[in-house]
């Protein structure tokens, strides 16, 4: 069991101690250990420390994939280190982000059943607090905008979304060819359209052939302004009505 845990985890600077089973929380505690002679790394930019600080943080603990339906729970003390750029840190642990209580391979799971499910019935299927299914999403999103992979915009849909009751609204902007959203901003005025436009930036705009969106004033006027060299394609149902 604890060889699994720890291959499992991807573990090389660390390993698994002990393995308990509490019957009464219906879970499998699993304690983990630096190994002396393993170089750790710098919880702010990764690079290997120099050296391991003599004090550790205060043992925490992080939620696993349950195994059948055991909880897995990690027990771990995290060491302090010297890092040349960025001083003295909390070192980096392989298993989960900075701040965070779940493991990689959990906030992966949460996140991927987050796309078809809601939130309190991840939650509930997961055994989490619904509070934390909203950061691994907030988490999940971030880092997906962070990380993907720009192609030439050439054609665009503009269209405002209902939020709630009294006429709240969100301006949600997709790139056509890829059947993706691209951009999404409160509300659906002028300001709105600002907001959308210094984020795209000129260069990108310039690369627009093609603007579908409804006949909505402040969409026409944006687009009119920014995108003088594409053409407009009405929606058509507006056109019908």
């Amino acid at each position: 069991m604890e060889t699994f845990i720890r291959k499992s985890l991807g573990l090389k600077a660390h390993t698994v101690v002990k393995v308990e089973e509490r019957e009464a929380e219906g879970a499998l505690v699993v304690y983990v250990e630096r190994l002396g002679h393993r170089r750790l790394r710098c919880g702010e930019c990764g690079l290997e420390a120099k050296r391991v600080a003599p004090t550790r943080r205060p043992e925490r603990r992080w939620r696993d994939l349950a195994m059948r339906e055991h909880l897995v729970e990690l027990v771990y003390a995290p060491s302090r280190v010297w890092c040349r750029r960025c001083g003295l840190r909390v070192e980096r642990l392989p298993w989960a982000d900075k701040w965070h209580r779940v493991t990689h391979a959990l906030a992966r799971a949460v996140a991927e059943l987050a796309r078809v499910l809601d939130w309190s019935s991840v939650a509930a299927h997961f055994r989490l607090n619904w509070k934390t299914v909203e950061a691994i999403v907030e988490g999940a999103v971030l880092w997906g905008l962070a990380h993907r992979r720009w192609q030439p915009l050439h054609v665009v849909g503009i269209d405002e979304v209902s939020r709630r009751k009294g006429h709240q609204y969100l301006t949600v902007v997709y790139d056509l060819d890829r059947d993706r959203v691209i951009w999404v901003g409160r509300d659906r005025t002028t300001a709105t359209m600002q907001r959308f436009f210094t984020w795209l930036g000129p260069q990108r705009a310039r690369a627009i052939r093609t603007v579908c969106c409804d006949m909505w004033a402040v969409y026409l006027d944006a687009v009119q302004t920014h995108l003088p060299q594409a053409t407009v394609v009405f929606d058509r149902f507006h056109l019908s009505q």
